[in-house]
């Protein structure tokens, strides 16, 4: 999957918490917010809407609140496709769960087919 369909794809799926998602899928997903959030972070510096890297500007914050539930149904898609449910990413709450959590996204698909699909590279 494509960069730019990785993007369309996480933002049209945003409300779709059942399936799968490919490593490229989400890790292109990932990339596209964090080079949106430094666009935005770039233009709130510029235009003065921050004074420094410490402070969150207004565009960032309607960002983070807009990507919320995109992130969150890409990253329980990606951990169905490893086989596991997307209740795990609760492990985050637990701060040293990031770790876990990472190497999980990083890791290909369990199996041709699971209960909740097909492998979406298949």
């Amino acid at each position: 999957m494509s960069f730019l369909e990785a993007t369309k794809s996480g933002f049209i799926n945003c409300f779709n918490f059942k399936g799968r998602s490919s490593r490229s899928e989400y890790w292109y997903f990932v990339l596209a917010l964090g080079l949106i959030s430094i666009c935005i972070l770039i233009i709130e510096m510029s235009t003065g809407m921050v004074d420094s890297l410490e402070s969150t500007g207004p565009l960032s914050i309607i960002f983070s609140i807009i990507t919320i539930i995109p992130s969150v149904s890409i990253a329980a898609r990606r951990l169905q496709d490893r086989g596991l449910s997307g209740w795990n990413q609760l492990w985050t709450l637990t701060i040293i769960g990031i770790i876990p959590l990472i190497i999980i996204f990083m890791l290909p698909a369990k199996e041709d087919e699971n209960k909740w699909g097909r492998n979406p590279l298949l």
